[in-house]
């Protein structure tokens, strides 16, 4: 049985058939952030993803992002192994009213919403901070020709998929955090590894957009992209570690492709 992490797109887009046959002989993963998005946003969008899931106990496991894991390997300076072992460990049913039109949220469900958002907010501004940082090792896709830094973007994309690149990277990082595991230690099926392969690949791609650092402050509408990329990190990023993703963004299928190759990819 494979596990396939779910990411937005993917449940927006399927059947419901469709999801009920993949969870018949897979593990169906979905993120924290992503269940909270889902509660938070368009009644009728959140209406139609959880009529799709399976009316069953725990149709899907829900994990906590990949936090826990980069808790688990800084605390024990191991890998933290099957994502599954991370998964909240409670029997739970989706409260069927989720799929009726205009039903609220009741009052314990909307501060967790509201708690998540703070959360997410972090997120971005830690992905915001880390993306600036390495603005300059991606400086080729940032001056010449729109072919020129089509080219490097690949070019940059491929070195990032090269393992030994990340950990050279890694132990740059290493040197000035004592939290991190020590990089010696460090092999492609650590999430500590994984997390800051895709983190490099996401970075590279908003330095591409901007053609540099990103701009402070933040605009509205770029606070809800890089949001966005966030759930996508997350989702990519747990994908790989589980060895499955089901998505329909391009980049995502790319990316999961070049560093995955013999993982399992679902689109609808």
């Amino acid at each position: 049985m494979a596990t396939i992490v779910l990411d937005k797109c993917f449940l927006q887009a399927a059947s419901w058939k469709a999801i009920c046959d993949l969870a018949e002989n897979n593990d169906l993963v979905l993120t924290g952030s992503l269940f909270h998005e889902l509660l938070s946003g368009d009644q009728e969008a959140r209406r139609r993803v959880f009529a799709k899931l399976p009316r069953t106990d725990n149709p899907v496991h829900l994990i906590d992002n990949v936090s826990s894991l980069l808790a688990h390997e800084g605390e024990t300076h191991t890998p933290s192994g099957d994502i599954l072992a991370h998964t909240l460990d409670l029997r739970y049913r989706f409260n069927a009213r989720l799929k009726e039109p205009g039903y609220q949220l009741p009052q314990e469900a909307f501060d967790g919403v509201v708690e998540n958002e703070e959360l997410t907010r972090r997120l971005v501004e830690s992905y915001v901070e880390r993306t600036n940082a390495v603005a300059d090792i991606f400086s080729r896709v940032t001056s010449g020709s729109d072919n020129d830094r089509l080219i490097a973007l690949a070019e940059i994309e491929a070195e990032i998929a090269d393992p030994k690149n990340v950990i050279r990277f890694y132990r740059s990082l290493d040197d000035d955090d004592d939290e991190l595991p020590p990089a010696d230690l460090i092999t492609e099926d650590w999430a500590t590894f994984r997390f800051y392969q895709t983190a490099l690949l996401f970075s590279l791609h908003t330095v591409y957009r901007h053609r540099g650092p990103v701009p402070l402050p933040l605009s509205a509408k770029e606070f809800e992209r890089l949001e966005h990329d966030v759930h996508d990190h997350m989702a990519l990023c747990l994908g790989i570690l589980g060895g499955g993703l089901a998505t329909n963004d391009r980049k995502l299928q790319g990316w999961f492709s070049l560093l995955n190759p013999s993982g399992t990819l679902i689109s609808s």
